[in-house]
């Protein structure tokens, strides 16, 4: 790699805002108002997408068993599947007339290469300024010269960080060692005053970066936006499945406070892995949804919660279902990691938090929910897309207060796995959570956990557990599988039921342990045994790691550590990504906003450095740099051994 300051970029222009030299940013926008007829116009696309969706799939799951019958069906699910192509390609129009008119933030135009503005950027020191240490080796997101990758734009004088590729990460094996892809996720968005996420750049393109490691830097040189099978441009909005599933839980607002639109080609991308035959495989925090894209980013086809069988006719989109309870994720947890084995044949997913298996109704447990034990795991088998389902115990000991989750799955082979298992808390002994509550312990807690399927029990709609029910107590007990396509997200239909009970319902929301214990009584094996101490198996305690190497958290000190890779060449060393939230945030470390971050006629804006994600420092939480992109090599070959399994 020459050190030019060239970036190959595959990225789709979304908005006229987008023409804008890369580098330029169009801040603002049109006030809500002034935008009211093409919100209109997306609403009746809404209606008339979700009218034709539900009528393709009335057509496709009509049984038909005479040959006049079949021909007459399948005439009717050909015209159901014109009836919408024709209304996502009017949907994708008026979206893209809404976004131009709300003002979208400049993403780079199409070419073979472009000139980024290298030249007046910053130059970032060669392995963040920190000289490797206890077998780690940092490389922070950079220009292929070593300069600051362009922000986002800007708002309201906040930049809006451009490394924000650490959601996932998934070794190059075609350009050799050190050669890595990372992922966006949706894009920048923060929490606004009222608790509702905002997204200020509702333009945005998510999109896979590659880099390669080298002089002390994690060089960015290839850009691919994703687009939809249609061809569109992805953007951040919330899919018509999610939003008639969750209502307005799961709703996104504009910079004004007003609500965002819905969009056939919106994805909340988490993981990313190379697919050997070609392409890539996406998780979708949405949904959630797999996905999978071809070489240039552009979905050729998915794997969906919402659809009991593929309803595609050869003309349309192939679609392959996913367990149904899936649709009980909790908003913000859903599909966080994905990996593939290393034989090619399973795609293994990770969901981040526990389902909540009461959403949707009265009384519900979503809550506590989030305090629960057990998270569900996938394994697609890529030859016929069959799934199985198994759990996933996590190794908190106490209560569940920081919410402890998933951030990744990585395959060592086909039943053995490494878990990215983490809380939301900085580090640093003086550090705490985003919003510099007391809610974090004393050190952050981020782990890396190695877990076996082998002898997990398979808990989807293919269960062994229906056909060789349990003895429980005994008496043989009742296993059934109710699909939650047939009633969405009522407590009656949340996948295998034991004895009318189902996991969640098994598990409750006490210490791991405990849940384990009593799925077990229940004929259910988990991946581990799930206590801290004797879970699975510690592979690296990455957060203990980082914070005896620096104290003050200063050193890889990110709250968000989302990116995995294994490498391929040598097992024994380890990648790790931090998603940088786009160096923006929530709430200021104070816990207050801005005195006019709620003025301006209800603009809801965060206004000035009040919206900076700032890292630990040597005053402690929120004295450091803006948060960044980076990754950190660990050689555990060199790590001290009270931090490795």
């Amino acid at each position: 790699m020459n050190r030019t300051g060239r970036i190959s970029v595959a990225v789709a222009v979304v908005s006229a805002a987008a023409a804008l030299p890369l580098g330029a940013f169009a801040v603002g926008g049109s006030s809500s108002a002034a935008c009211t007829p093409q919100k209109g116009a997306v609403s009746a696309a809404q209606n008339t997408v979700s009218h034709d969706r539900g009528a393709l799939r009335a057509a496709s799951k009509k049984k038909a068993k005479s040959a006049k019958a079949k021909a007459k069906k399948q005439k009717v699910v050909a015209k159901a599947t014109t009836h919408l192509v024709n209304a996502e390609a009017t949907l994708n129009a008026a979206q893209a007339a809404l976004i131009a008119c709300q003002g979208a933030w400049p993403v780079p135009t199409v070419t073979a290469t472009v000139t980024t503005t290298a030249t007046a950027a910053p130059t970032v020191p060669a392995n963040g300024g920190k000289a490797p240490v206890d077998g780690t080796t940092l490389f922070p997101m950079t220009n292929p010269d070593g300069t600051t990758i362009t922000p986002n734009g800007l708002w309201d004088g906040t930049p809006i960080v451009g490394s924000g590729y650490g959601s996932g990460l998934s070794p190059d094996t075609a350009d050799g060692p050190g050669w890595f892809y990372g992922i966006t996720d949706r894009g920048p968005n923060v929490g606004g005053p009222d608790g509702v996420k905002m997204d200020p750049v509702q333009g945005f393109q998510p999109a896979i970066g590659k880099f390669h490691l080298e002089n002390g830097h994690a060089e960015l040189t290839q850009v691919i936006g994703l687009t939809g099978f249609s061809g569109a441009p992805m953007n951040g909005l919330v899919p018509p499945d999610d939003a008639t599933a969750h209502g307005t839980s799961s709703d996104i607002e504009d910079q004004y406070g007003a609500a965002a639109p819905h969009s056939n080609v919106g994805i909340d991308s988490e993981s990313v892995v190379v697919d050997p035959a070609g392409g890539f495989f996406v998780s979708d925090e949405y949904g959630p949804y797999i996905v999978h894209l071809d070489a240039n980013g552009k979905e050729t086809y998915r794997y969906s919660p919402y659809v009991s069988a593929d309803p595609s006719n050869g003309t349309t989109e192939h679609i392959y279902p996913l367990p149904s309870e899936l649709i009980r994720r909790k908003e913000n947890k859903g599909m966080e990691g994905l990996t593939l084995t290393p034989d090619g044949q399973y795609l293994v997913g990770i969901m981040q938090s526990p389902l909540d298996s009461n959403k949707g109704t009265t009384g519900t447990t979503a809550a506590t929910a989030a305090k629960g034990a057990i998270t569900r795991i996938v394994k697609v088998k890529l030859s016929d897309h069959s799934v199985q389902e198994y759990l996933y115990a996590l190794h908190f000991t106490a209560n569940n207060d920081i919410a402890e989750a998933n951030s990744e799955i990585t395959a060592l082979d086909a039943n053995h796995f490494i878990v990215d298992e983490r809380d939301g808390c900085f580090e640093g002994t003086n550090a705490n959570d985003i919003a510099g509550t007391a809610a974090c312990p004393a050190a952050a807690i981020k782990d890396l956990w190695k877990i076996d399927l082998t002898n997990a029990t398979d808990v989807g709609p293919h269960s062994p557990l229906l056909t060789t029910p349990p003895t429980i107590s005994g008496t043989l007990a009742t296993v059934t599988y109710k699909s939650d396509l047939a009633a969405p997200l009522t407590p009656t239909n949340s996948g295998l039921n034991i004895n009318g009970l189902s996991i969640e319902d098994i598990a409750g929301t006490s210490v791991p342990s405990t849940a384990v214990s009593a799925l077990s009584a229940a004929g259910v094996t988990t991946s581990d045994s799930g206590s801290r101490s004797t879970a699975g198996e510690l592979f690296l305690n990455y957060a203990g790691l980082v914070d005896h190497i620096d104290p003050s958290g200063q050193y890889f000190g990110h709250d968000k550590v989302e990116g995995v890779a294994i490498d391929p060449a040598n097992p024994s060393t380890v990648y790790l990504a931090d998603d940088s939230d786009f160096g923006i945030t929530d709430v200021p470390k104070d816990g207050s906003w801005p005195a006019d971050s709620i003025s301006h006629g209800g603009d809801k804006r965060v206004l000035g450095n009040g919206a900076l994600k700032l890292l630990p420092g040597a005053g402690g939480l929120g004295t450091g740099p803006q948060d960044f992109g980076e990754i950190m090599k660990v050689d555990l070959s060199q790590v001290p051994a009270a931090y490795k399994g």
